[in-house]
C-alpha cells in the first residue's frame, strides 16, 4: 500500500506495506494522548526529517473496535514505538501495557517525556528509553543508521541461505578457501569478523593468499583484514605465504596495502629469504624494490644473500649488488 505523509493534526492510522521493513525502513509508531500539538509536530518532524515511516495514533483509538480489531494490531510491521506522555495515572497504565508488548515482539521502546514534572516513575524506567525531544532528535539520527546497518546484516544473510550457505564462521573460511568473492563479500556484510580464523589459527587471509584467490584477498582487505597477521602453524604472514608460492600477483596486492617486508616467520625467514631459497628473480626483485633487507638473517644464520652464493644464483648476487666468493 502507498505511504500517505499526513499532517501533525490527522489523528486516523496509516496502515504501511509490509515490505518497508524489507526496504531498510524504520517504521515508527507514535502513541499519544498529548493535546500539545506543538510537541506532537515537533516528534513527528523528527521522524519524518529522518526519512522513516511514521504512523501517529491517539490512545483512545487504539481501544476503538471501530479502527483497529485490536489495539496490538497497531504494531503491524512496526519496529520502534514511540509513547508522548502526559504523566496521568491512565497514561501510565496504557503506557506499561504497549510497551510491555513492543519488548515481547522485540520492538525498541522510547517514551519522550514533555515536561520534568511529569516524569516516568522510577520503578517503570525498565519498559523503555526516556528521552527529552531534543535528545529524541538526535538518537533517531544515530538509530535510523543502525538500523540500516543492521537490517543489511540480516538481508546479507538471507542471500547467503537463499545460496544455500550457512551464515557460521566455519563457512566463511570454507568460501574463502573455494574462491567464491562475492559470497566472501556477503559474510561480510553479514557482519562476519574478516581477520577471524580458522580452527589451525590461519587469518582468513592467509587462507586466500595460500590457495592464490586475489580477489577474495582484495575483498578481505577492503573490509579491514590485517595486511601482516601472521599465520597460526608457520608464523608465516601473508606476503611469506605469496612468496612461499611464488605468487607476484599477490605480493604486489599485499606490498600495494603495506605489507612489512621485514618480518620474520618462526624459522627466522623473511619473505625474501623464501624467495631467494627458491631462486625467484622476479619476486626477489619486487620485494627489493619494497626495501627489503638481503641481508636479514634466519634461524640457521642464512641471508638472502647466503642462499644466492649457496646456489650460485648470478641474477640474485647481482639485485642484491654482491658477488660470489
Amino acid at each position: 500500500m502507498t505511504q500517505v505523509i499526513l499532517p501533525f493534526f490527522y489523528l486516523k492510522p496509516v496502515y504501511i506495506s509490509s515490505r518497508a521493513v524489507e526496504n531498510k525502513t524504520v517504521n515508527i509508531l507514535v502513541l499519544h494522548d498529548v493535546q500539545n500539538k506543538n510537541f506532537l509536530k515537533a516528534v513527528e518532524s523528527a521522524v519524518l526529517l529522518q526519512g522513516c515511516v511514521m504512523r501517529v495514533v491517539r490512545l483512545e483509538e487504539a481501544f476503538d473496535r471501530s479502527v483497529f480489531s485490536s489495539p496490538l494490531t497497531a504494531f503491524d510491521d512496526i519496529t520502534h514505538m514511540v509513547y508522548l506522555y502526559d504523566g496521568t495515572s491512565e497514561d501510565l497504565a496504557a503506557f506499561s501495557f504497549f510497551a510491555g508488548y513492543a519488548l515481547g515482539r522485540e520492538i525498541k521502546v522510547i517514551l519522550v517525556e514533555f515536561s520534568p514534572l511529569k516524569s516516568l516513575p522510577e520503578n517503570c524506567i525498565h519498559l523503555g528509553m526516556r528521552l527529552s525531544i531534543d535528545q529524541f532528535e538526535s538518537f533517531l539520527a544515530a538509530e535510523h543508521e543502525r538500523f540500516k546497518a543492521e537490517d543489511a546484516k540480516r538481508i546479507a544473510r538471507e542471500r547467503l541461505l537463499a545460496r544455500g550457505i550457512s551464515p557460521f564462521p566455519e563457512n566463511f573460511a570454507t568460501i574463502v578457501a573455494t574462491g567464491e568473492a562475492e559470497n566472501v563479500g556477503l559474510f561480510i556484510q553479514a557482519g562476519f569478523d574478516p581477520n577471524m580464523t580458522d580452527a589451525k589459527g590461519n587469518p582468513l587471509l592467509t587462507i586466500a593468499v595460500r590457495s592464490q584467490y586475489p580477489e577474495v584477498a582484495r575483498v578481505l582487505l577492503d573490509a579491514g583484514a590485517e595486511v601482516d597477521r601472521l599465520s597460526g602453524d608457520r608464523g608465516y604472514s601473508p606476503l611469506m605465504d605469496a612468496a612461499q608460492k611464488g605468487d607476484q600477483v599477490m605480493a604486489s596486492l599485499l606490498l600495494s596495502r603495506g605489507a612489512r617486508t621485514d618480518l620474520r616467520s618462526k624459522d627466522g625467514q623473511t619473505a625474501l629469504i623464501l624467495c631467494a631459497g627458491r631462486g625467484d628473480v622476479p619476486l626477489c626483485s619486487l620485494l627489493v624494490g619494497q626495501g627489503s633487507d638481503p641481508e636479514l638473517t634466519d634461524n640457521l644464520g642464512m641471508s638472502a644473500v647466503s642462499y644466492a652464493k649457496l646456489f650460485k644464483n648470478q641474477e640474485l648476487l647481482a639485485l642484491f649488488n654482491k658477488t660470489a666468493p
